[in-house]
């Protein structure tokens, strides 16, 4: 027994004189390098974790000892070069996670650069209000703001004060699904991580929201919330973070299934005192749990009022691309001039696609579709103008893809029972997570709609670009859909696969079969779900399910897609429907989307008499009070941007006051008004 002691004082002796070799050598950069033998480290896990806590074992006695010999220069040196080798350890590990999603993100996108849609736009506003336009409302809108109104700020820029203002403490950054609020957040995390901006910052700590919600339930101090996420500092027995600027970054609020509640959640101001997740992320945006970081939150609009004006010093927003940006995207993605300047001419001429390209991802689609269209349409054949035909040519596309993919067949067969039943899968999962709200799904959500990790995996890896796997920065994998509108998409054509297949009308709770003669029904009940939900969750859902009642997009599906059929005369029920709705009292946001609705539904109509009438000069003398109520919708979602609105053109006999005050969102939207 003495000898086996012997042995481990001798191994004592060696492990401490190695690991003090170590300290040396990091204090002292011409201090002799350690051995081969030195320098081998335990693979088993459970011996790494007992090592490490010997090896910080060894630093706090070290530190311990030379403050005993009055040796606190010293002593400080040792603790700085661990911080400093801890910092190293995690831009290590931040450049080689966010280097290779980054390049993804490029690579995703052909040559465009990944900061031509990082651009921030920031403005001034008061208490952040519920938006309940649906997020392509909100693109047009924000792309007719006064350039006078906007300060473009640099990503590395995001807490330097704006001249006039203080120090930015907590920032938030507002943008639509897939603008680049996520990329942004890697960028400005990877760029401090390379030493190109923000050196003054001591620890970047990016938290998203995603992840955060796998610890929902469970109780950890903000100091170990940090260790668990960043193992790194908890090596280096960093505990006290209040001595250094760091920036904590909290992406996606929108995604956040955890209760951010600022009104009932408890102030909490220990850094050490387990609590809830969602105590420690309120405290923290509050100013109460280490009120030295730099805060960071990122957000959709719809969800920005969870948090209390007075928590935000600075409120931003990301914009995507701008008009420019869009043609030399396509420019860019394709190096044939005519090819470029044929499909930016198009999507000019389409209000619906224009508003599209505004969001980078939607670019990428948009660019798939048309080219495919020139690559295989025969001579005459009609360009994709609505959004329900862009999608559909796009699951068209993808599905093609996936098939010569998966079977390596020259002439794919888009009846392939195994592509089919992965769109239909996809398709209720869509649909049911829409219902809630989610963009983000975990293993429980997958479970609801018979889907396990495993076939989520294999549906990512075939449908690359429609559905994703994310494995996180730090926890267990997650997935998503490439972008909300895809969901959106696929959860209108599930909806409306099961209304034609087996006549089951999933808008309804009742158990009844849908009838064909009883269609039109389904349809109403869909417009009033979308006019219903404030926030318009179900508005361009809306949209593509009445985009697929026609048969020309159903062609496009063909083989994807069960059965078919003319649904003319339901689709003429619809539009009386529709019409009857637009002449009542609805907000400017449900009746411009029940506008595009009828879009979708190739229903022109009015949109075609008014032309007539401006074309003729008498626009103004003739029209009666129903297509005055129409007129501002049809200028407000016209092709032609609204730089100059020309009010006194409408200042006619029959235009009475209340004709005019219909006119003021055009004037509010317009850049310029006369």
């Amino acid at each position: 027994m003495f000898v086996l002691f012997q042995v481990a004082e001798e191994s004592a002796h060696a492990f401490l004189d190695k690991e003090l070799k170590k300290l040396w050598r990091d204090l002292f950069p011409g201090y002799p390098q350690c051995s081969e033998s030195q320098c081998e480290e335990e693979v088993d896990g459970k011996k790494k974790e007992q090592r490490r806590h010997a090896i910080k074992g060894v630093v706090d006695i070290t530190k311990l000892c030379l403050m005993e010999m009055n040796q606190e220069e010293l002593a400080d040196a040792l603790w700085g070069e661990t911080v400093a080798v801890c910092q190293r350890k995690i831009k290590s590990r931040l450049k080689k996670k966010f280097r290779s999603l980054l390049k993804g993100i490029a690579t995703a996108g052909q040559q465009t650069d990944r900061n031509d849609f990082t651009e921030i736009i920031v403005f001034e506003r008061g208490a952040q209000e519920v938006n309940k336009e649906h997020e392509f409302r909100l693109i047009e809108a924000s792309s007719r703001k006064p350039a006078k109104e906007e300060i473009p700020i640099k990503c590395e820029d995001i807490f330097k004060p704006l001249p006039g203002q203080d120090q930015q403490i907590r920032t938030m950054t507002t943008g639509v699904a897939g603008i680049g609020k996520t990329v942004l957040t890697q960028k400005f995390t990877l760029d401090w991580a390379e030493g190109k901006a923000n050196r003054d910052i001591s620890f970047t700590f990016l938290f998203p929201f995603r992840e955060l919600n796998l610890l929902e339930g469970k109780e950890l101090s903000l100091v170990e919330l940090l260790h668990h996420f960043f193992i790194e500092t908890k090596e280096a027995g960093i505990c006290s973070f209040d001595r250094f600027e760091v920036v904590i970054i909290l992406d996606g609020l929108d995604e956040c299934r955890l209760p951010v509640d600022f009104k009932n959640n408890q102030i909490w101001t220990d850094v050490t005192k387990p609590t809830s997740v969602e105590v420690l992320l309120t405290n923290l945006i509050r100013g109460k749990l280490l009120p030295s970081a730099r805060i960071w939150i990122t957000t959709r609009p719809a969800a920005a009022n969870q948090i209390p004006p007075k928590c935000v010093n600075m409120v931003t927003e990301v914009r995507g691309f701008t008009d420019p940006q869009k043609e030399e995207y396509f420019r860019k993605r394709f190096r044939e001039e005519t090819l470029a300047s044929t499909i930016i001419a198009h999507v000019k001429k389409s209000r619906s696609l224009h508003i599209m390209c505004h969001i980078p991802v939607l670019c990428r689609i948009t660019a798939t579709v048309l080219e495919d269209h020139f690559k295989t349409s025969k001579i005459g054949e009609e360009m994709p103008n609505t959004v329900t035909q862009m999608y559909s040519h796009f699951l068209r596309v993808q599905s093609i893809q996936a098939d010569r993919k998966n079977h390596g067949r020259a002439e794919p067969d888009l009846q392939c029972s195994e592509i089919r039943a992965i769109i239909v899968t996809l398709g209720k999962l869509a649909f049911k997570q829409l219902e809630k709200g989610n963009l983000i799904f975990y293993e429980a959500d997958l479970a609801e709609c018979d889907i396990n990790i495993g076939a989520a995996s294999e549906y990512s890896g075939v449908f690359t670009e429609i559905f994703k796997e994310e494995c996180g920065l730090y926890q267990d994998k997650v997935f998503c859909f490439v972008h909300l509108s895809i969901q959106e998409f696929l959860a209108a054509l599930y909806v409306f696969q099961s209304s034609i297949n087996t006549g089951d009308n999933l808008l309804s709770e009742e158990q009844q079969p849908l009838w064909y003669d009883k269609h039109h029904l389904f349809y109403q009940k869909a417009v009033d779900m979308a006019l219903q939900n404030e926030n318009g969750r179900f508005d361009l859902f809306l949209r593509f399910l009445l985009g697929l009642s026609l048969e020309t997009n159903q062609i496009v599906l063909q083989g994807l897609i069960g059965k078919t059929g003319n649904t003319s005369l339901t689709n003429e029920k619809t539009v009386l429907y529709i019409t009857e709705k637009l002449n009542g009292n609805l907000s400017l946001e449900r009746s411009i989307n029940l506008f595009r609705c009828l879009n979708e539904l190739n229903y022109r109509y009015l949109v075609e008499e008014i032309q007539q009438f401006l074309t003729s000069g008498s626009l103004y003398n003739c029209l009666d009070h129903e297509l005055w109520s129409v007129l501002p919708l049809i200028l407000l979602t016209s092709v032609e941007e609204l730089d100059i609105f020309d009010l006194k053109k409408y200042s006619v006999k029959t235009a009475n006051t209340k004709c005019l005050l219909m006119l003021m969102p055009v004037v509010k939207d317009s850049k310029k008004t006369l």
